[in-house]
């Protein structure tokens, strides 16, 4: 069985550092290919020093996550790989973690995307894995079927792969693993939560789509950012999953509640922008 971990990186040290020795330390061989997306931090010489074996790719400094991913996967496709872990360097994982994405991949034949459940360091909160009609999935002891994919640690098949290939790169930081979740659903692969939590992780309550306590130049600079909430790139996920209506409309709300000044967001919002 071989294994592929992707993971991309930029001035996290600590978090990258230790999630590789919580990979080093699970009984599961496999192979490791990073992004350092240009990390000033001294990430790359650290990953060197201390776990040679990691196979280190250089980013240009604006890849971000999506397209830190899809470097990261297109380099380790060269070696057609049995499945395939998307990680997140801020995740901490269970010594039971390969374990449990391999059994929840063999009860569906190796044909579905899974989804490591992840909670707080206190495991008081789940925080990633997946959503569906009723929000955020918690663990009940069964796979559940996700309807909007979240890429903290997630497996794919080799079938998965060749139906679906890598992540789309239009995506710049974020939606790309909520588009790729939805593209198996569209092909009619399942996509799916462990059964249980299999690693503990950071919440990030970023909010992407206003930036409060600036002037209206300084909330669409943050929106166009790659941090943001690209409008041209929402477009793109929104047309292509919920039609063109849906699309606009959202784009237009995007830039409704970013001309509006922060007073007007608070009396018709309350804190959902804060």
């Amino acid at each position: 069985m071989n294994i592929s971990v992707l993971l991309t990186c930029y001035n996290r040290k600590a978090y990258t550092t230790r999630v590789l020795e919580s990979l080093f330390k699970l009984k599961q061989t496999c192979d490791i290919f990073l992004v350092d997306d240009g990390s000033s931090d001294g990430t790359s010489k650290a990953i060197k020093e201390m776990f040679p074996q990691v196979v280190l790719l250089n980013g240009t400094g604006d890849l971000f996550w999506n397209r830190g991913m899809h470097l990261a996967w297109k380099e380790a496709s060269k070696n057609d790989y049995d499945f395939y872990i998307w990680l997140n360097d801020d995740v901490f994982l269970y010594e039971e973690a390969f374990n449990e994405l391999i059994e929840c991949s063999t009860l569906q034949k190796h044909k579905a995307l899974v989804s490591g459940i992840i909670e707080s360091e206190d495991k008081c909160e789940v925080l990633y894995g997946g959503t569906n009609a009723s929000g955020l999935i918690h663990p009940n002891g069964e796979m559940n079927p996700i309807k909007n994919l979240n890429g903290n640690a997630v497996l794919i098949p080799r079938y998965v792969f060749e139906q679906l290939g890598n992540l789309d790169p239009i995506y710049h930081h974020d939606l790309g693993d909520v588009d790729y979740g939805l593209r198996a659903t569209a092909k009619g692969i399942g996509v799916y939560t462990t059964r249980k939590a299999i690693a503990s992780g950071t919440k990030n309550d970023l909010c992407r789509v206003r930036k409060n306590n600036t002037n209206l130049i300084g909330r669409f600079k943050k929106l166009y950012s790659p941090l943001g909430s690209h409008p041209g790139i929402n477009f793109y996920f929104r047309r292509k999953h919920y039609g063109l209506f849906k699309a606009s409309a959202f784009v237009l709300y995007l830039y409704l509640i970013n001309i509006l000044p922060d007073i007007a967001i608070h009396w018709l919002f309350g804190n959902k922008y804060d």
